[in-house]
């Protein structure tokens, strides 16, 4: 067999293998046998037919099973001899099989990067840990007797910053009801015994606050401009003016911190709340200090070390980074067709965190195996045993998924990672 490897482009190689004439005839009478004692022809007992005639029958059967074995079996030889440290293949050309001729094929394919690591010691790393105050474990509190208040119906009392309203409503736009202008807008240009928050909250803009002040049995015209980003994209922009009366008022109340409150947190006392609200404060500023730190480290790295990536790899990050974008969009309440709107930038912006996480990936996994560090099959359980908590499986379940799915060598490699970053950070020059 004879092999040569050429450049074709960034960490891409070609490699012409070409398989000599004697082999193909070896390979072609072996394949020639098996379908000699299993075919049937008529005027023959089944697997006694001449070779020759059996040949003649099956010949494009036969070549066509010789193409699909010898190109992967040859390639597969070509590349533990070249030691090429492919990633992906890119193409294969056209295998034509012929009896007594020598076959020749090329496959072009993806290899991992050459390149010289980067300096990754004494890394210079600025401290960003924030001290939780007094003011802040207060902030946490008043958020929790926030989100366990009361609303109660009164008379007589103007709506204030926080109350609740119930509205009854009608929409117009040029004079013309808003419904009839955008019938996609049905419940949001007229309305009955709605409650909206007297605040920022209010499901419409504006609302919220412009019925500060007002009483029960208070008329009003408010007027309100959807934002490009409304979740009903036919209002997107449109100025309405709505006839408000308000027919109810509900104040909010905080509950005291007392017995029955704490009682409900499941917390012993006032001191026990405030300190496990100062601790979990505290881990929350632990975790994004070292957060900071690592995205020093990697902005380092990635500056520092020259390299080329594969583009199959990068291409393959940038449809998994397009996809984690648009669903993160998603979630903060955008439409499939804002999200459209979008294409471009989405593009671009994939297309710049896959190119520096590919990047990182090598650097990282570079020093991961410059210093021998390894991951262990506990290691490896541990791992996915954390996933499948986070995604609410069960760990044999996922494992047996990722096994087959050959994803399983992605948690060996993320721990390795990780010790390499947790080594980098140990050996840093903290500012």
């Amino acid at each position: 067999m004879k092999i040569s490897v050429k450049d074709t482009g960034v960490c891409r190689k070609t490699m012409s293998i070409e398989i000599p004439a004697d082999t193909i005839g070896e390979e072609h009478a072996e394949t020639l046998k098996v379908y000699a004692k299993h075919s049937s022809i008529p005027g023959f007992r089944k697997g006694k037919a001449p070779k020759h005639v059996v040949a003649k029958k099956y010949a494009n059967e036969i070549n066509k099973d010789l193409e699909e074995r010898m190109v992967p079996k040859f390639y597969h030889k070509a590349l533990q001899e070249s030691e090429l440290k492919v990633v992906t293949v890119v193409d294969v050309s056209e295998v034509k099989i012929q009896v007594d001729h020598p076959l020749a094929f090329e496959v072009t394919v993806d290899v991992e990067p050459e390149f010289k690591l980067p300096k990754y010691t004494d890394i210079p790393i600025k401290e960003e840990k924030e001290e939780v105050t007094d003011v802040q474990v207060q902030e946490q509190i008043d958020t929790i007797r926030s989100q366990h208040a009361s609303f109660e119906e009164v008379e007589g009392k103007a709506v204030e910053a926080s109350d609740m309203a119930q509205l009854t409503y009608d929409a117009y736009v040029d004079e013309k009801p808003l419904e009839e202008v955008a019938p996609e807008a049905k419940g949001i240009g007229k309305g009955e015994g709605y409650w909206i928050s007297a605040d920022d909250q209010a499901f419409l803009p504006g609302m919220g606050e412009a019925i500060i002040g007002m009483n029960t049995g208070d008329k009003k015209d408010i007027s309100v401009t959807f934002p490009d980003d409304f979740m009903v994209k036919e209002l997107a922009g449109i100025k309405a003016i709505y006839s408000v009366e308000v027919t109810a008022v509900r104040v909010r109340t905080l509950p005291e911190i007392d017995e029955e409150f704490l009682s409900r947190l499941q917390v012993e006392s006032e001191e026990t709340l405030c300190s496990q609200i100062r601790e979990q404060l505290e881990l929350q500023a632990e975790n994004k200090a070292l957060s900071a730190k690592h995205e020093q480290l990697i902005k380092y790295l990635v500056k520092k070390a020259k390299l080329d990536v594969p583009e199959s790899i990068v291409q393959q990050q940038t449809r998994d980074a397009m996809y984690n974008i648009a669903q993160r969009r998603m979630m903060a309440g955008m439409t499939q067709e804002q999200i459209g709107e979008q294409q471009g930038d989405i593009l671009k912006e994939a297309q710049e965190q896959a190119l520096e996480n590919v990047k990182l990936r090598y650097i990282g996994l570079g020093i991961a195996t410059e210093l021998e560090f390894e991951s262990s099959d506990a290691e490896i359980d541990e791992e996915i045993a954390s996933m499948a908590i986070r995604q609410q499986k069960d760990a044999r379940v996922l494992r047996k998924e990722m096994e087959e799915n050959d994803t399983i060598h992605s948690v060996a490699e993320q721990i390795r990672f990780n010790k390499a970053l947790d080594y980098m950070l140990e050996n840093a020059k903290i500012k």
